[in-house]
């Protein structure tokens, strides 16, 4: 059961104005110059680079008169840049083949510059607002079709997938334009196009699989216009967190990363890219897989990008509580007879922390399979501590003992709100943590059979 539960580009009247053109001494420098309005105080301005997990500044424009702020940079094939202040007010652009631009603005909110006389800027905002229309549209038609299957509507359900279709049809024919009119806003496309499984979908595949294994399929991994482009972070960002939402099994996630990384040329900068929105999406979606991909990262990046693995290394050591190998973090709850119980005062035995409550359907239909766990692995240091996210204290003593759940259990009786299911992040029941003999997380939401396995797996049969 679960708990009830993007790159924006004002024109004012005085504007920043930033000028680019070829000097005529070197044909292939690019110079940007910036005349603007609102930034008194501001010694300079900054170009941006973005690696997937922070801004890097790639080049430093000083000023004498906090109103003229000059770059130079080489003529390149596209690729996206930030310009601005800081990280957190700054604008994202396209240069590298466009003689002379012009962006308008105001310092105090670089986000809403714009670039009227720039054609691929231009032209990049019609193609991300088109998209993201299209995104839209087929949100609300899979939530249609949701709702069609719920009221058991065969017309409406077969009607819903025509509109699928459609939109399936009208995408790929802008995606099959754009590659014809502007190739490098056909790549933007390409990385943000996805077809329906009802109208597209193989009859060997679920919806699911579908999901995993065609959403880059228009995607050419090699091309090296992705390496500096911040949809590839975006897009894997969402893939990820779409993995880790519809209950993917751990294994079954890292088949589906490793396939799609195994397209990207390793030592490319679309890999790095690829890395940190992998990493962006595991933290969200708090995956107990995270340590794997940022153990990767750190190992692969920490020469070449120190800042990045560093912020890597210290996101790992917050997330200790969702990573497989982390420590698992200590509480203490009181127990039915109001006792103080702690997770550390188990340290020596393979602990299945149970986040459960009476009014759980699947965690009640659950609980005969832990019983027999438990007795059959007690004796050889196996046990349970029940954590409670019922409210009041009469239904859940209720179902301890219907169910004939014979080990420790804790509550707050605070709910959704309990501090132990804070602490780890848990948003939906039934949820488990099995944690080893030193306190460390050995998997999390293993239940039914992959509990059984690994349980024979550390303890024997």
């Amino acid at each position: 059961m679960k708990k009830s539960l993007t790159l924006t580009f004002f024109t004012a009247s005085v504007a920043i104005v930033c000028l680019s053109f070829i000097s005529p001494k070197a044909e292939k420098e690019v110079q940007l110059t910036c005349n603007v309005n609102a930034c008194d105080k501001v010694d300079s301005l900054y170009l941006y680079e973005f690696n997937g997990v922070n801004f890097k500044k790639a080049k430093t424009a000083p000023t004498t008169d906090w109103a003229t702020y000059r770059f130079k940079l080489p003529a390149s094939a596209p690729r996206f840049y930030y310009v601005g202040i800081d990280p957190n007010n700054m604008k994202p652009v396209i240069l590298g083949t466009e003689n002379s631009l012009t962006l308008n603005g105001s310092c105090a909110q670089f986000q809403g510059a714009q670039l009227p006389d720039s054609d691929l800027n231009r032209n990049y905002e019609v193609v991300k607002n088109k998209l993201n229309s299209h995104k839209n549209e087929f949100g609300q038609l899979l939530q249609q079709l949701q709702a069609a299957d719920r009221q058991n509507n065969v017309d409406m359900v077969n009607a819903v997938i025509m509109k699928l279709s459609d939109l399936d049809k009208r995408r790929l024919s802008y995606l099959d334009s754009l590659k014809k009119t502007s190739p490098y806003l056909g790549k933007v496309a390409a990385i943000n196009t996805y077809v329906s499984y009802q109208a597209n979908g193989s009859p060997d595949m679920t919806e699911l699989e579908h999901f995993a294994t065609k959403y880059f399929q228009f995607v050419d991994w090699k091309d090296a216009d992705y390496n500096y482009m911040p949809w590839v972070v975006e897009q894997m960002k969402s893939y990820v967190q779409t993995l880790a939402g519809v209950g993917f099994p751990d294994a079954v996630q890292v088949d589906f990363l490793d396939k799609i990384l195994a397209q990207i040329p390793a030592e490319s900068r679309t890999h790095l890219l690829a890395m940190g929105g992998i990493i962006n999406g595991l933290q969200a979606a708090k995956s107990p897989i995270l340590g794997t991909y940022a153990k990767r990262y750190i190992e692969k990046y920490q020469k070449k990008e120190p800042e990045a693995a560093a912020q890597v290394a210290q996101l790992l050591k917050m997330s200790g509580s969702f990573v497989s190998g982390g420590e698992a973090p200590d509480f203490t709850m009181n127990d039915r007879d109001g006792k103080p119980v702690k997770l550390s005062d188990f340290r020596g035995k393979v602990m299945l922390v149970d986040f459960w409550a009476s009014w759980c359907g699947p965690c009640r239909r659950e609980n005969p399979h832990v019983v027999e766990l438990y007795h059959k692995y007690h004796s050889k240091g196996f046990d349970v501590l029940g954590v409670s996210l019922d409210k009041t204290r009469e239904p859940w003593l209720a179902a301890i003992e219907k169910d004939g759940l014979t080990w420790n259990h804790v509550s707050d009786l605070k709910g959704w709100s309990n501090d132990a299911a804070q602490l780890y992040g848990v948003s939906s029941i039934p949820h488990t943590v099995l944690v080893d003999r030193d306190g460390k997380i050995i998997a999390r939401n293993l239940r039914g059979e992959q509990l059984t396995a690994k349980l024979r797996e550390i303890l024997g049969e």
